[in-house]
């Protein structure tokens, strides 16, 4: 089964060529296509494709006007957020099986393409970094828990720490991994 890790846009800067990440975000930062619009891809100065989108993780126009923000959230509690309620009831709507033979088919059409060695790693892309727990992360590794393929968040960090989610029912544990190198897998 092809390997699913959640990440955010700052980390593509440290992905190895066989990272293929996927962005959930309705708007992407410019860098990512180059400053050329949405549907330009790209690789970067490490051999890693930029640009690609997943439309089925981004959140719907229901969610569209419901987020506050942070600052002027008034629960404070992922579980309990309308938007990310109503994005998990969007990730439902999705069919598991094709979703996961849908990234199969992307890895390894990549890793012909790009004669790798390695087998690729799917990495879905949010914007916010894993400490913001108001995130789609949060619902993205739900939905994979749930259908019994747990995933987790791939830290590539100059910082010396990366982060590891774990659900138990609605109660999200937050384990912090401390490293020495530039990177880790947790």
């Amino acid at each position: 089964m092809v390997t699913i890790y959640t990440s955010y846009f700052y980390q593509i800067r440290f992905f190895k060529p066989y990272m293929i990440p996927l962005s959930t975000a309705l708007w992407d930062p410019k860098w990512y296509h180059s400053n050329y619009g949405n549907d330009y891809k790209f690789y970067d100065k490490n051999g890693v494709i930029n640009g690609l989108r997943i439309p089925q993780f981004m959140p719907q126009m229901k969610s569209d006007g419901i987020c506050l923000g942070t600052v002027k959230c008034e629960t404070k509690n992922p579980f309990e957020c309308k938007f990310l309620q109503n994005y998990y009831e969007q990730l439902c709507n999705l069919d598991f099986d094709r979703t996961i033979a849908m990234f199969e088919r992307l890895a390894q059409a990549y890793k012909a393409k790009r004669n790798l060695k390695e087998d690729p790693v799917i990495v879905l892309i949010v914007y916010e970094p894993p400490k913001k727990l108001c995130s789609e992360r949060i619902m993205i590794h739900k939905w994979f828990l749930e259908h019994g393929y747990p995933i987790k968040e791939i830290g590539f960090t100059k910082h010396w720490y990366c982060y590891s989610f774990e659900f138990t029912t609605n109660r999200l544990f937050i384990y912090i991994v401390f490293i020495v190198r530039s990177y880790c897998y947790v």
